[in-house]
């Protein structure tokens, strides 16, 4: 529930005039009319208890943003109590003195979307985007939080959310690289600074808190006047006022609290460190003090590391990634924070390249951008790209960047909901000529340098040497859904739409009837390979011609493969529509497959496939379809789509450019849509963009039933060391689109599709073994698959086995949904209908899922009327359909030396250790 953001900080305004999609320093207009349309129209009062209140209206959806900010991070924390703000943040959602349930719950059951809890070093806040009908009942449960938790407070919660915290924290560790922000915050800031330690905490000092401790913290830090309240959405100021009111007003102000405002630091001289991680490639991190937030270095910092690492053609990405293949990956930005920021560029060292080359390139880069005035265009991009993001942020009202987000983080950082504003300013003002003075300002300080390095794979060998004698001594010798609208062009490329038109925005798919299942049985890995170099340079434009133009345009430009789909995705300003449209069709239509690119992509590919080996839950995932389907099948290769080291080496240029001619051909293709256009208008800028597109035939993939074990078997793989066990379990079921889907889908969200689901709660909110517990059915057009995936730590492993297995055989029939389970599971997913549809992506993923399953239209149409009527039966029975508690396909993923024998015990079936292609 922490949000760390390492490299960039995103804001969100409400709009985006064509204008803005060359903003310029010097630009015609005033300041004024220049930010004019970023503003977010809001109110605000300030209750008697010092609570700010902020209304920002918008009737569109029936949907209020809820966002509740507290200004108390872990930097109000002392060393010896550490984690201290993160592990309160989970007391929120245990009840409070006048609801003594689950937060969590009661949200389910209004139809919340969109809602979380979140700590970081100057901060703790709360959200959730609720229907108007319930926004009430949620503004009580918040007051409550806030004025009356003490009373509910006790020894067993703190147990069990400190359980609960000690396990995120071991699964942030136990990812690749997990352990690099801590060290990097003890070694930039001195001892007695409040970001030397990092927000979860230590384990020692989470053993050590105390119920005193937690009660302190509370009364301290979470009084009205210490808070900001931002609801967005469909509500009225007079509601807002009476609301909140009538809720809050009667809660007690906080005591006053003493706030440093900035505390930058200087290194005395540039340090450098090393560590060792179970990572598959070096990474070299660099990092410099800034000053705080809001200040106009920061600022210009922000835009001189898009300058230097924002896209493609950048500096740093351009020659070390393109030209010299010293980096598989660079990054340059700012973590801004509220006493100090940083400035980090990180770069990915190549496999086989010696990281003291990387970092020598790297440092002549640097002097080289310091030395000369940045590339105006790129500054040119930077901003337009700021400036599409705000936008596309527009459509939320809550959450991460909503509106109800920015303008209480603006409120609560800088004492004004418009504070956000400065930033504009300042990005519209700096020229290259500050750009560069503010770079050598900050980037000529003493720095921080951290290279991560492997560790090798080591082991002790097999010995039958008798330690109790002595060696003799030798002589010494010299290691809401739209409708549906169709099309078809003239060449026979399919176009689906779902008109919407409340941002100026559309966003769109490229949908081929390809995807991983394309893949030949023995090139496993090809979609992947041709899908990422349909961006790397087609006949006319190259990599960086390509990157350039979609940064001009303000576009997003990405491709995909899921299991029956290829695909190219485009996010275009309707202003910038035609352009965009150009853009994406001459991608999509006639890559190039560039030689030097093939050659970069495959060391990239192979780069992600060691990515993918070093990450426990990713190899369970990477293992999972080569167990569960027949060999030959069409879904039976590496998850992920990435192939093996053997296929993706074998791979041509011809044998790629073969498998785009095979597959992407209009007749096997269709662009669905969403957004501010008409169908008349889409289908012509289409003719125009796509008309020229030819083809024959598609083949036909055989995607059809496979042959499964039918039986238990459990796969073990070894991960000596790891401080946690991932636990997946899997078996096949039935296509999309045959049986009752939503009665599935229902039942499935009840069983391990949310947080409060069975699963979750069992493992992780009553026995805190895992930070979180899933499981369901995904969507295919062939045979999909049942999951659940259960990271628990190491010494419960046995334990959280026999949970899973208790979990699975309740849904399959030994405890059916009924009674207040079914109807709290049916009130929730009924109240959270009004967020179902909220953004282009999400209606673009039901097209998506129309067009690949050939579902009815209806099934969106009708889908709130269908999912209250369904019974408990037929729930149940769908589950049972599927679920078969004695023919789990398992994969286990840990330390063996400590869990093999325990998971023997347990008698799941045949078990079979393995390795990992």
């Amino acid at each position: 529930m922490r949000r760390l953001t390492l490299i960039a900080t995103l804001l969100v305004a409400t709009a985006l005039p064509a204008t803005f999609a060359t903003a310029q320093t010097g630009a015609a207009g005033s300041t004024d009319e220049y930010l004019a349309p970023l503003r977010i129209a809001h109110h605000k009062f300030v209750l008697d208890n010092g609570l700010t209140v902020l209304v920002h209206e918008d009737p569109s959806v029936p949907l209020v943003g809820v966002n509740l900010w507290y200004h108390v991070g872990s930097r109000n924390e002392v060393r010896g109590r550490t984690g201290f703000a993160h592990l309160f943040e989970h007391f929120f959602f245990n009840g409070s003195e006048n609801y003594p349930h689950g937060f969590r719950e009661a949200m389910d059951d209004l139809g919340a979307n969109n809602r979380n809890g979140t700590t970081s070093t100057d901060r703790t806040n709360f959200f959730e985007d609720v229907p108007t009908s319930a926004l009430e009942r949620t503004l009580y449960l918040e007051a409550d939080r806030m004025g009356f938790l003490a009373g509910n407070l006790s020894q067993e919660m703190l147990e069990r959310e400190r359980g609960v915290v000690k396990n995120e924290k071991r699964q942030g560790e136990n990812q690749p690289y997990g352990r690099v922000w801590p060290r990097i915050s003890e070694t930039m800031y001195p001892y007695s600074h409040p970001y030397s330690w990092s927000t979860i905490g230590s384990m020692a000092d989470l053993d050590a808190a105390k119920m005193e401790d937690i009660r302190q913290w509370y009364a301290d830090y979470y009084g009205p006047n210490n808070a900001v309240l931002s609801l967005a959405g469909d509500i009225t100021l007079a509601q807002a006022k009476s609301l909140v009111t009538k809720y809050f007003g009667g809660i007690a102000p906080g005591k006053p609290i003493a706030r440093q405002r900035e505390w930058v630091p200087t290194l005395d001289a540039n340090i450098r460190d090393s560590m060792q991680d179970q990572v598959p490639q070096t990474r070299i991190y660099r990092a410099w003090h800034l000053p705080p937030m809001g200040h106009r270095a920061t600022h210009a910092m922000q835009l001189f590391g898009s300058v230097l690492a924002g896209s493609e053609s950048s500096l740093l990405e351009r020659q070390l990634v393109f030209d010299k293949g010293l980096a598989t990956s660079v990054q340059a930005g700012v973590q801004d924070s509220e006493l100090a920021s940083l400035f980090l560029v990180v770069a990915s060292v190549r496999p086989g390249v010696d990281p003291a080359d990387l970092e020598r390139e790297l440092d002549a880069l640097l002097a080289k951008s310091l030395a000369q005035l940045p590339d105006t265009a790129a500054i040119d991009r930077a901003r337009t790209g700021e400036v599409a993001a705000f936008v596309r942020g527009k459509e939320r009202l809550g959450g991460f960047g909503g509106r109800s987000d920015v303008l209480a983080e603006s409120t609560t950082y800088f004492g004004d909901p418009e504070g956000y504003l400065e930033r504009f300013r300042d990005y519209r003002a700096i020229t290259a000529a500050e750009l560069r003075d503010t770079a050598r300002t900050w980037l000529s300080r003493p720095s921080y340098t951290l290279q991560v390095d492997p560790f090798p794979a080591l082991k002790a060998t097999a010995s039958d040497l008798d330690r109790s004698k002595l060696p003799p001594l030798l002589v010494s010798p010299n290691v809401t859904f739209p409708q549906v609208q169709r099309a078809t062009l003239s060449n026979g490329l399919k176009v689906v739409l779902l008109e919407r038109h409340s941002a100026p925005l559309v966003n769109m798919m490229l949908a081929v009837d390809a995807g991983i299942a394309a893949d030949p049985a023995d090139a496993r890995g090809t979609a992947n390979f041709a899908l990422e170099l349909l961006l790397k340079g087609t006949r006319t434009r190259d990599a960086f011609r390509i990157a350039d133009e979609r940064d001009a345009l303000g576009a997003q430009l990405s491709v995909g493969n899921a299991l029956d789909q290829s695909v190219v995705r485009l996010g275009a300003l309707r202003s910038n529509l035609a352009g965009s449209l150009d853009l994406m069709a001459d991608v999509a239509m006639n890559p190039a497959f560039p030689a030097d690119m093939v050659d970069l992509q495959r060391k990239q590919q192979l780069a992600a496939i060691a990515q993918q080996k070093a990450n426990p839950g990713a190899v369970a995932q990477r293992v999972l379809p080569t167990l569960l389907y027949a060999p030959g099948h069409p879904y039976a290769g590496p998850g992920g789509g990435l192939g093996t080291d053997a296929t993706v080496a074998a791979l041509s240029r011809q044998s790629l450019s073969d498998w785009h001619a095979r597959w992407f051909v209009p007749s096997n293709a269709t662009l669905v849509a969403a957004g501010d256009v008409t169908l008349p208008e889409l289908v012509r800028e289409l003719e125009r963009s796509f008309g020229g597109w030819r083809g024959g035939t598609a083949p036909a993939k055989a995607v059809g039933p496979s042959t499964s074990p039918g039986r238990g078997v459990v796969h073990l793989i070894d991960k000596p060391g790891a401080p946690q066990t991932v636990i997946v379990a899997a078996q096949l079921a039935s296509p999309s689109g045959q049986g009752d889907d939503l009665a599935l889908e229902t039942v499935m969200r009840n069983f391990g599709g949310m947080a409060t689901a069975r699963l979750n709660r069992n493992l992780r909110l009553d026995k805190h073994w895992s930070y979180g517990a899933y499981g369901g059915v995904n969507a295919a057009r062939g045979p999909r698959t049942f999951v659940v995936n259960a990271p628990v730590q190491t010494d419960k492993t046995k334990e959280a086995i026999i949970e899973v297995v208790r979990e699975i055989k309740g849904v399959a029939g030994e405890r059916p949904l009924a009674g207040e389970e079914y109807d709290s599971i049916l009130r929730s997913q009924v109240a959270r209908l009004p967020g179902r549809y909220e953004t282009l992506d999400s209606l673009l993923a039901a097209a998506m899922d129309i067009v690949n399953t050939g579902r009815d239209p209806a099934y969106y149409a009708d889908y709130a009327r269908n999912l209250s009527a369904l019974q408990p039966a037929a729930l149940n029975a769908a589950a049972a359909g599927v679920v078969k508690p004695g023919e789990l396909t398992w994969v286990i993923v840990g330390d063996l030396d400590v869990i093999e024998a325990g998971v023997r015990e347990l008698d799941l079936g045949e078990v079979l250790r393995i390795t990992v292609e």
